[in-house]
């Protein structure tokens, strides 16, 4: 898979909506940070159509953030 710049950007706002959220969610932070990565992507769709490589962007932005959110809990 070719990384576009829409993947980059798929990512960070994923990364950084999760990141936030696990402050107030914790773990279910995952949720709101997949609900942005697909409303984004459905905005899409009238540009450049659906595309499944945004959503894979997303979910590893979301398990970025959710591991090194797990990481931060373990030293405490």
């Amino acid at each position: 898979m070719k990384v576009r710049p829409d993947h980059v950007s798929h990512f960070f706002v994923c990364f950084i909506v999760t990141a936030i959220c696990t402050t107030f969610l914790g773990f279910w932070a995952w949720t709101i940070g997949l609900a942005v990565g697909i409303g984004k992507e459905v905005y899409d769709i009238r540009k450049t159509g659906f595309d499944w490589t945004d959503i894979v962007a997303d979910v590893v932005g979301i398990l970025t953030a959710l591991g090194l959110w797990g990481v931060s809990m373990i030293g405490g």
